[in-house]
């Protein structure tokens, strides 16, 4: 008699080691969006904690309501609420760990470069955040072990992302904070605009066109509002980097109608480009255009390299910088911030864990003619360009960098050999 094909026993039956077959192809699509939810949830969850925002002068007081006890409990709870798609990705997937390998040798890098910054600081609570980012990095190496179908999956987490992203959007909007004709939405512009701009570009996975357009519909309206121009530029390098993806992708037909449609957008965007620049991007506004030194920015970007000359190999600890900084609240630049809190050592393995993710994800979409990898590729090479103006690094607690962290272990991880499934002899007795 030819073997029969079973289930793997159970504990009770004495294969309590044997691995799990592989998730049923749907299981694994449910898992991503449960993944895409979770991520997304964080910027609803914490504007519904937080206080209408007021008026904050120039030389006044600093606004630092997002560090209350409220905030910081709500923090938690969108962190912790991780358990829930990785407990769902334990139950119904097969795991393999070295899949993960790559992402868990950058991870490790990341922590021990955190680690090795706050070496002698004297605060307590510096113990928890290398052991915040090693509860992050578990639950996204257990996300990177799962054996599933890599588009459905990917599709289902970056429209779960997006769509928790623009309900969040719709709610602040409604409730209609805004400060100057600026839209505040309680939690600031710049944060709306990067939720909206990363948003609408993991927007970009969606298999039927309404939903894109409905989801950017709502991101664009927000990201004008909130007038947040980092994100848009993050937007555009992210977006140009789609458009060419889908050029190598496309046949001889799709590349002549997008050559068609690069000409007529390059005569209309001639035409409008004093209207963007004046209105949209302002850079004749005396706060804000090119004569307002970044907004205030370039001050705090020569603190923040002072510390860097002064602490050049470890810097002065992991999200300490901050403390030094009297121009603004941060250095708003990542990668003076990230060598200003953990040295050069910080900064080549955050240029290593951002260019690694980004390089494997644009092969990844050009090889498997992917759209799902491509979004993973827009949002961090947006990532990385908003870097420049923004404190956009390692961060284990924003909704943002939780996406980035887990673009970089889904870009990165390795494709091995389907399992076998497993086969026993039927026993007679």
């Amino acid at each position: 008699m030819s073997p029969e094909r079973v289930a793997p026993a159970g504990p009770a039956a004495g294969g309590g080691g044997a691995a799990r077959p592989s998730a049923h192809p749907r299981g694994g699509a449910l898992q991503g969006g449960l993944w895409g939810l979770w991520l997304g949830c964080g910027p609803l969850i914490l504007f519904l904690g937080a206080p209408a925002r007021i008026p904050i002068y120039l030389y006044g007081q600093v606004d630092t309501r997002l560090e209350t006890p409220q905030a910081k409990a709500l923090t938690i709870l969108v962190i912790l609420l991780g358990l829930v798609p990785a407990l769902a990705t334990l139950i119904g997937s097969r795991i393999r760990p070295a899949q993960a390998l790559p992402f868990l040798a950058i991870a490790t890098m990341i922590l021990f470069a955190i680690t090795l910054s706050l070496v002698g600081t004297h605060e307590r609570a510096d113990i928890v955040k290398p052991l915040l980012g090693l509860y992050v990095f578990g639950l996204v190496v257990l996300l990177a072990s799962a054996e599933t179908r890599d588009e459905a999956f990917l599709h289902n987490l970056l429209v779960g992302y997006a769509a928790m992203h623009a309900l969040a959007a719709i709610v602040a909007l409604i409730d209609g904070n805004f400060l100057y004709g600026r839209f505040m939405g309680r939690l600031g512009p710049n944060y709306w605009g990067s939720v909206c701009a990363y948003g609408l570009l993991a927007a970009t996975a969606a298999r039927h066109r309404w939903v894109f357009l409905l989801l950017a519909a709502i991101d664009m309206v927000t990201l004008l509002a909130s007038q947040n121009r980092t994100a848009m530029l993050a937007l555009i390098v992210g977006g140009t980097l789609l458009m060419i993806l889908a050029y190598i992708r496309s046949g001889i037909a799709g590349r002549l109608w997008m050559w068609l449609a690069a000409m007529a957008g390059s005569v209309a965007l001639l035409f409008a480009m004093p209207t963007l620049l004046s209105k949209v991007f302002m850079v004749d506004d005396p706060r804000r255009g090119l004569d307002s030194g970044g907004t205030g920015r370039a001050e705090a970007w020569k603190e923040a390299w002072a510390l860097v000359e002064q602490h050049p190999l470890l810097g002065v600890g992991y999200r300490h910088h901050e403390q030094y900084i009297t121009a603004a609240s941060s250095a708003h630049q990542a990668y003076l911030a990230t060598t200003a809190d953990m040295g050069v050592l910080g900064l080549l393995v955050f240029l290593l864990f951002l260019f690694a993710g980004l390089g494997t994800a644009i092969y990844k979409a050009v090889v498997h003619r992917s759209k799902a990898y491509a979004a993973l590729a827009a949002l961090l090479l947006g990532y990385a360009v908003q870097g420049l103006a923004e404190q956009r690094a390692i961060n284990f607690a924003n909704s943002i960098s939780l996406m980035m962290i887990i673009a970089v272990a889904l870009a990165t991880r390795l494709t091995l050999p389907a399992s076998p499934p497993r086969f026993r002899m039927p026993v007679h007795a």
